[in-house]
């Protein structure tokens, strides 16, 4: 009868020693959800800051430049692109052409003002 109760007292020892190494496994699994999670919301907190200033955000000005690839006349467009750029406008896209390329730069504002 005292090795029955030894082993069962073995067991249940064993069985508390298992519950534990689960337990401390589920919270480092807890821990790392939590931490994705909230790194998620900081990502999603982040693009909705984004979206909302660009949605206050408004085109005010397009400018065409045209960058000449010829050695005489590429410092003539790069010089009018960095101009542009310097005064506020932003790349929005370029077009390749046979001589060189056209950059389309857009001036935004506060949608929010008039002038």
């Amino acid at each position: 009868m005292e090795n029955k109760e030894k082993s069962i007292g073995s067991e249940v020892s064993e069985i508390k020693d298992a519950i534990k190494s689960q337990e401390h496994k589920i919270d480092k699994i807890y821990d790392t959800i939590s931490d994705e999670i909230k790194s998620a919301r900081d990502e999603m907190k982040k693009h909705i800051e984004e979206a909302e200033k660009d949605r206050d955000r408004k085109m005010k000005e397009i400018r065409y430049v045209g960058v000449e690839f010829e050695p005489t006349d590429v410092k003539k467009g790069q010089a009018e692109v960095n101009a542009a750029l310097k005064a506020g406008f932003e790349p929005i896209r370029d077009f390749p052409t046979a001589r060189g390329i056209v950059m389309v730069l857009g001036l935004w504002g506060d949608s929010k003002r008039t002038n």
